[in-house]
Parts: structure tokens; sequence; C-alpha cells
């Protein structure tokens, strides 16, 4: 039997691999557009309070079992945890898709 934990990874990367294709289901175009380009410094995003907010907000969506329950949580956010969440996610994406292309060579 899989464990929850497994389960729950073994959904984040297919998420961040289809992400690294350009395909982001959990965020629409218009909003990651939005949060990305207000962004001029990731200084205030390295804080360790913004960090632990990250690593909560993440944390909760990975453990929600379907599409629509990440789709609930997300619309459910505050805005500065959902801006948060969208860099962190790219943060993430961004480095699967160099490690992804340094391994590649």
């Amino acid at each position: 039997m899989v464990n929850l934990e497994e389960t729950s990874l073994e959904r984040m990367e297919a998420l961040l691999s289809h992400s690294a294709m350009g395909v982001h289901v959990l965020f629409d175009n218009q909003s990651i557009a939005k949060v990305l380009k207000e962004v001029s410094d990731d200084k205030d995003f390295y804080s360790f309070e913004k960090m632990k907010m990250v690593q909560d907000v993440m944390t909760a969506l990975i453990a929600k079992k379907t599409y629509f329950e990440k789709m609930a949580y997300l619309q459910a956010l505050d805005t500065e945890s959902y801006q948060m969440l969208v860099r962190a996610y790219f943060h993430i994406v961004e480095n699967t898709v160099r490690a992804n292309h340094e391994h590649s060579h």
C-alpha cells in the first residue's frame, strides 16, 4: 500500500513535469503574469516568515487529493498567500527545468 506522502509527492511531481512543459493546470496565465509582473525583487520572498507561510500553503495544497479540491483551496487563499505560492511554485518549476536540462548534457 502506498502511503499518503508518496502519493502526494507523486501528484506534485506530475504537476511540476506538466508545468515544466508550459502546462500550468493550477494557475491561469493571467494570474501568473500578474503575480510575476509585480515582483521586482525577491529579497522579501526569503524571509523566515514568508518561507514558513509558503511551506504551509504548499503543504496544504499538495495534501488536496483532487484537482477540484486544489482549485477550491487556491481560490480561498488570501491575496498574499496566493501570490507567494505562485512565486514559490515557479521557482520550483524553474529549478526543476534547470536541473533536468543540466542532467541531459
